[in-house]
């Protein structure tokens, strides 16, 4: 029987984890190319939600029109962001660029509020109904489409970063905005593609969690912090180790959860984000520089 428990609260934990991989990765992209602090990222996860929310309810979309819907919405919304707030304000003063997102979460938010009501929603997965059992485990068919769509959606982001055009141009830009420049990179093209990835990520995610855990307007507030939390885990810019750590994550706290209650769970990842800064300030998989 303990066995079985560890087994179900492990699956749980991946399931958690595999929707803190996609906000973090989103959140990694536009600080490590960008060099951009986004408070506001928890918001396009939640706006992520409310689009597969209307996509489901209101469209009558099925699930994968749906996903798809929103990774589109998600994609013009973050580069408008990026494009009408955030370049022209890191233009006058970057440091101001903090404050925006700051500013941009709070409109989001009340924004969400007025519009939707402060009542939680549920978007509609259209998938059958029932838990489906592996091995000892048993997951409702939501959580694993979050695991699935998670994991093709990861190893699709790197195949891209790899291989791609415009995956070498990014990885350019995060290694030498200057350089890049000089090779002929568009760097404002690459600014905008940084940030539509970002926000479709942080979306999907929110899309995929409205299935099982609704939406409302302060849904994003939480996981930024988490997601915070698994960059500076990771190391900042490291994609790898924000996949890690983020699937990391979700499996202590629901560890902790199954075992020492639901109070500690929120709070063990600042714990060990602080005990591992103690000994690799570098972040776990970041690369140390020298300082003379």
């Amino acid at each position: 029987m303990t066995l079985i428990l560890f087994q179900q609260f492990f699956a749980n934990g991946v399931v958690i984890g595999s929707s803190y991989v996609l906000v973090a990765l989103g959140l990694t992209l536009i600080f490590g190319i960008l060099k951009i602090v986004n408070f506001a990222h928890g918001e396009f996860y939640m706006v992520g939600g409310y689009v597969a929310v209307v996509g489901t309810h209101i469209l009558g979309l099925s699930p994968f029109p749906s996903i798809l819907l929103v990774i589109v919405v998600m994609i013009l919304f973050g580069s408008f962001v990026e494009r009408a707030i955030f370049v022209p304000i890191a233009r006058k003063d970057p440091t101001n660029v903090i404050i925006a997102s700051f500013g941009l979460s709070i409109v989001l938010q009340n924004v969400a509020l007025k519009v939707a009501g402060p009542e939680p929603m549920l978007a509609k997965s259209g998938l059958p109904r029932g838990a489906i059992q592996i091995g000892d485990v048993f997951l409702t068919s939501e959580r694993l489409a979050i695991v699935v769509f998670a994991a093709v959606t990861v190893i699709a982001l790197l195949l891209v970063l790899k291989y791609t055009w415009v995956g070498l141009s990014l990885r350019a830009m995060s290694e030498n905005a200057t350089v890049a420049r000089i090779c002929g990179i568009n760097v404002r093209r690459v600014g905008v593609v940084t940030f539509a990835i970002g926000a479709a990520l942080a979306g999907l995610a929110g899309a995929l969690m409205a299935t099982v855990f609704t939406v409302q307007p302060n849904a994003g507030s939480l996981i930024v912090m988490k997601a915070f939390v698994i960059v500076v885990l990771a190391g900042m810019g490291s994609i790898e180790g924000a996949i890690i750590a983020g699937l990391g994550l979700g499996i202590i706290e629901s560890l902790v959860t199954g075992y020492l209650g639901n109070a500690l769970r929120d709070i063990v990842g600042f714990i060990f984000v602080m005990a591992v800064l103690t000994v690799r300030p570098q972040g776990l998989f970041g690369i140390k520089t020298d300082r003379s």
